[in-house]
């Protein structure tokens, strides 16, 4: 008898799963063919071209205004290979995946560039796409996010609001839609106007909520998916809280032991304690912020404060080693700097004009998730909380009030993912990742009844642009749909 009810109801749901899709698919049939066009500088290269389609920006009203996205295309090296399409999305999130696809063959590596035709799609609002315009003078503020009386948290509430007004002044309805849920919608428009039977698909950082999110409204339309540096869209503010603050005061302690005895950080014997050295700018620049003098001409603020390097040294953790990208080394740099009177290199960026990229963060973040109270009493126990329990960075994670005020209701809710009836999806994470925890990825795991864990032994941000054991495993995925065995660590 149990076995009938179970039975009916996998059937049930199983029907319920079929007709949603139907009706997301049927709400994106409408539209035409991309249209591919040689690129422009400084995308103009031989192998790529870009491309544009229209879809809604309400996808619920499939048949009203639009919104242009924007993508560029490595075309398949060895076409009579070629397996399908791979769209890649870097997160960020508002990252432009084009800048990251005009290296296709240096990034993805030449047998997935011989095979894939790779594409960068940049999300709705963001890069090539029709892009999102807000008040710079307003996001330029200088608010506390951590308010400690109630004209610092009025002042707090008032620059969101009036910000968020001002995308929607300058932009329109697109504001309002901008989360993962209408993104992946997106996705799954592009598919069918590319003609694939199936997507294959590479999400980073904030691109594994994008990922997961087309995963489960579209979970038979999947060849191969990959997340890496994984989040989870399930955790309440204290679990955000307490996750974020912790991964990154334990990477800034491992930085911190790195450097004490890496004699390539500049830090490196000026001191027999780094988080002594990073304790000591914080309370220093809390009561007299520290000159940035190169920052009028590099689009930053001219002064840093306690907070700024709270939270702007966690992005500079992202990457240990590296060549081309900033790594600890530049962090170490950066802090000596700031130690001298110069914290030029932990400024927070600014906006320069009204399509500037660092708007999109604030938007998209405020589509996908909470919008706190305006309560001090609450804000003012989660600060005590993180200082607390992790004295070095506090409340770096600042990101978690920037949502307060916003005139708009949270589009895409909180809340577990329920990921069925996908082929093997391949989530990564390195032990140490600043930003997505590996907490994060064993919750997220739970939540997709078919997926593999890979897991990176080390520090920094996401592992498949490292190029190592990592980038060969997901590649040779990709490519033969060879998924590593359960529990595999790898060193690179």
């Amino acid at each position: 008898m149990l076995y009938l009810e179970m039975l009916s109801h996998f059937l049930v749901t199983s029907a319920i799963l079929a007709i949603a899709e139907a009706r997301a698919v049927s709400n994106s049939s409408s539209f035409t063919l991309i249209k591919w066009s040689n690129c422009t500088a400084p995308l103009s290269r031989p192998g790529f071209d870009c491309g544009t389609l229209e879809v809604p920006i309400d996808w619920d009203h499939p048949h009203g205004e639009k919104v242009q996205l924007g993508m560029l295309r490595h075309k398949a090296s060895k076409p009579a290979q070629r397996v399908g399409s791979l769209l890649f999305n870097p997160g960020g999130p508002g990252d432009t995946a084009t800048t990251y696809v005009a290296f296709a063959s240096e990034l993805f590596g030449q047998d997935v560039a011989n095979r894939f035709d790779i594409i960068g799609l940049d999300p709705r609002g963001v890069g090539l796409s029709s892009p999102i315009r807000c008040d710079p003078d307003i996001y330029n503020e200088q608010v506390s996010h951590w308010p400690s009386n109630q004209t610092e948290l009025d002042a707090l509430v008032s620059k969101f609001h009036r910000l968020g007004e001002s995308c929607f002044n300058m932009t329109g309805p697109l504001v309002k839609h901008m989360d993962s849920i209408s993104v992946a919608k997106d996705m799954e428009a592009i598919r069918q106007a590319l003609g694939d039977e199936k997507l294959n698909y590479i999400g980073l950082s904030y691109g594994t909520l994008i990922g997961q999110t087309y995963a489960e409204l579209f979970p038979r339309n999947i060849r191969t998916m990959v997340f890496d540096g994984n989040m989870d869209h399930s955790t309440d503010p204290i679990s955000y809280l307490t996750v974020k603050s912790f991964t990154y005061e334990s990477e800034l302690v491992r930085f911190a032991e790195w450097c004490s005895q890496s004699s390539t950080c500049p830090l490196n014997g000026t001191s027999t304690d780094v988080l002594q050295v990073f304790d000591e700018l914080v309370k220093q620049a809390n009561k007299k912020p520290i000159p940035a003098p190169s920052c009028k001409a590099n689009g930053c603020r001219e002064s840093v404060t306690g907070a700024d390097i709270q939270n702007n040294v966690n992005s500079q953790l992202f990457v240990k080693n590296s060549t081309l990208l900033g790594t600890w080394a530049t962090l170490g740099q950066n802090l000596l700097e700031a130690k001298k009177g110069n914290a030029t290199g932990l400024s927070t960026s600014i906006a320069t004009s009204p399509k500037s990229d660092v708007f999109q963060s604030a938007v998209i973040s405020c589509s996908d998730w909470y919008h706190p109270e305006a309560s001090l009493v609450d804000l003012k126990y989660k600060r005590d909380l993180a200082r607390t329990m992790w004295p070095h960075v506090g409340t770096g994670a600042y990101g978690l009030n920037r949502c307060i005020g916003w005139p708009f209701p949270q589009v895409n809710k909180q809340r577990k993912a329920k990921i069925h009836g996908t082929p093997r999806i391949l989530l990564v994470n390195s032990q140490f990742d600043p930003s997505c925890s590996y907490i994060w990825a064993n919750g997220l795991q739970e939540q997709i009844s078919n997926s593999t864990l890979l897991t990176r032994r080390g520090d920094g941000h996401t592992s498949y642009v490292l190029q190592g054991e990592t980038w060969k495993a997901v590649n040779d995925y990709i490519v033969n749909l060879t998924i590593p065995a359960d529990n595999t660590v790898v060193n690179s």
